[in-house]
């Protein structure tokens, strides 16, 4: 006679696993989704983009209106802003030199008010972008298979250990 006990124990975990393992990959996800929001905050800090925090604050999963994605095969997690210049920030942007911009200097930083009397004359033609969620893609990229690997590794040992 054969003992299949132990055979019918393995397949009822691998039953029970099979279950939790979309949430826990949702789950996973959304953790690295979390991470991934410190690390762009951080890179917006190193670039110096924060003038009054409008954009270092405005970084949320899944919003309506973000205008990032960040696209991992077959994990996708949109994570971004609805500040609507966070782009040119990113990407860097052209301007009209010449052109002038109402508004009041308060210290090194200008603050924009239409209809000013008081403003600025744009000289340069461009402002160079700060790349920081392109280099917050990069970071995460590095960290995301160790990261993927621990997470995995707890969830298996929960059945399999």
């Amino acid at each position: 006679m054969i003992d299949v006990s132990e055979l019918e124990t393995f397949a009822r975990k691998c039953e029970a696993m099979q279950a939790d393992l979309k949430p826990y990959a949702g789950k996973t996800l959304e953790e690295i989704g979390e991470e991934f929001l410190d690390i762009v905050q951080a890179q917006i800090q190193s670039a110096h983009n924060v003038d009054k925090g409008t954009l270092l604050g405005s970084f949320a999963k899944g919003g309506a209106g973000n205008i990032f994605q960040l696209d991992m095969g077959a994990l996708t997690l949109t994570i971004g802003t609805d500040v609507y210049y966070a782009k040119w920030v990113n990407k860097g942007h052209g301007q009209q030199p010449g052109r002038f911009i109402p508004g009041v200097w308060e210290g090194s930083h200008f603050r924009y008010i239409p209809g000013a009397k008081t403003g600025m004359v744009l000289k340069a033609s461009a402002v160079r972008g700060s790349h920081f969620f392109d280099k917050s893609v990069e970071v995460l990229e590095r960290m995301f298979p160790e990261m993927a690997q621990s997470a995995f590794e707890q969830f298996f040992s929960r059945y399999f250990s």
